[in-house]
């Protein structure tokens, strides 16, 4: 049993990007025939790591379009390309990415496919497969995020759609009941499933904790909060000035963190480092991870950043953060938006490196619920359960 997954740009960075790869890769090692959708393809090499065994199919690639092509197949592609997307939902954070082209070249590979499994990995993917997928297609659909937090829109098609996805995967126990309430029902065949995002094997070593080094990382977007994280070191450089916050990851939200940063004088003590695709040597030098996100799905750097011995502050946001970390015991979990308070958390491990690392020797041991082998399993499981009603 084939069994695919349909992802935005797997050649690209991000949290999505990661934990799909961190399950394919799995997948192939452990003998299945696994294949990757990729919509587009923005960068000629991938940014992760990805096992030679699975099958990478790109639906458009904008890296290898010749500009000096001008065949009529070529301009017609182009004239597409300029419209807007009728099958992806307008409320999709990247819908200006999709047109009338993308639409086309979807459908149609889409239609393709008789038999297998179709993982989908966005809700304008889940909804677009429950619409337009063979009947021989089983589809687990992921939900990266809390239901509470889409546009009215966006919920309705949700709510009229998923009923009709064999499987929901979620990330957090509070979102698996929010959906099985949504959506599990009498003549509903979807299955509202957790199956958490997984870490991959530590490639840096689990940090000394005594860098005065502060780190996050994450899409430089209004999602992660930086501008919170760099309104909370402005309080604690007046007290701790020798400390550095270093903030990894790319988007468009940099120029006006650099203005912020200029802004505050910060420019010594608060540094966009740009992305890396080795987070976890990054967090072995440092001290202290710092996750001011106003929202997240799951949290997947929390996870790593424990596995390296780096204890948390977080902000108890939707949904993710409470879930993974324990309040004082492995971490800090800072009530959701409050920057005074999270710059004393900050300030409190900062002052502590007893305490620093009585977090991290905690963390280390409670995160191993994540590892690719569990969750692996769990994959495995839900897979074969879906070969033997295939087969029934």
């Amino acid at each position: 049993m084939k069994i695919r997954f349909l992802v935005f740009d797997i050649y690209g960075m991000g949290g999505t990007v990661r934990t799909v790869l961190n399950v394919t890769n799995y997948l192939a090692q452990a003998g299945y025939d696994v294949e990757i959708i990729s919509v587009f393809r923005y960068r000629k090499v991938p940014f992760f790591e990805i096992d030679p065994r699975i099958k990478i199919i790109v639906l458009h690639d904008v890296v290898s379009r010749r500009k000096d092509d001008t065949s009529f197949r070529t301009k017609m592609a182009n004239r597409l390309a300029k419209m807007k997307s009728k099958l992806i939902h307008p409320d999709d954070e990247g819908f200006h990415f999709f047109s009338v082209l993308s639409d086309i070249k979807m459908y149609n590979y889409i239609k393709s496919i008789n038999s297998g499994i179709l993982v989908t990995t966005r809700p304008s993917f889940n909804i677009f497969a429950s619409k337009y997928v063979n009947k021989g297609v089983s589809v687990i659909g992921q939900e990266h995020l809390n239901f509470s937090i889409y546009p009215d829109r966006l919920k309705e098609s949700i709510l009229k759609h998923y009923i009709h996805l064999d499987y929901l995967a979620t990330l957090t126990d509070e979102d698996t009941e929010d959906y099985k309430k949504l959506l599990e029902g009498e003549g509903r065949k979807v299955k509202v499933r957790k199956i958490t995002n997984s870490i991959p094997q530590l490639q840096g070593v689990v940090s000394s904790l005594e860098s005065k080094t502060i780190i996050a990382a994450g899409r430089l977007v209004p999602q992660k909060g930086f501008d919170l994280l760099i309104d909370a070191f402005k309080i604690v450089n007046q007290k701790f000035p020798d400390w550095k916050v270093k903030i990894f990851g790319g988007g468009r939200e940099k120029d006006n963190l650099e203005a912020q940063i200029e802004e505050n004088k910060l420019y010594n003590h608060v540094i966009l480092m740009g992305p890396t695709q080795h987070i976890d040597v990054e967090l072995s030098k440092a001290s202290i991870y710092a996750l001011s996100s106003r929202f997240e799905g799951f949290g997947m750097v929390i996870v790593e950043a424990m596995q390296c011995g780096v204890p948390v502050v977080s902000f108890d946001c939707p949904k993710g953060p409470g879930e993974i970390i324990a309040h004082n015991e492995d971490g800090i979990l800072v009530e959701d938006g409050n920057v005074e308070a999270f710059a004393e958390s900050l300030m409190e491990l900062m002052g502590n490196e007893e305490k620093r690392k009585r977090f991290a020797e905690k963390g280390i041991e409670n995160v191993k619920r994540y590892e690719i082998e569990t969750i692996g399993k769990i994959w495995e499981e839900t897979i074969n359960e879906i070969a033997h009603i295939a087969k029934a």
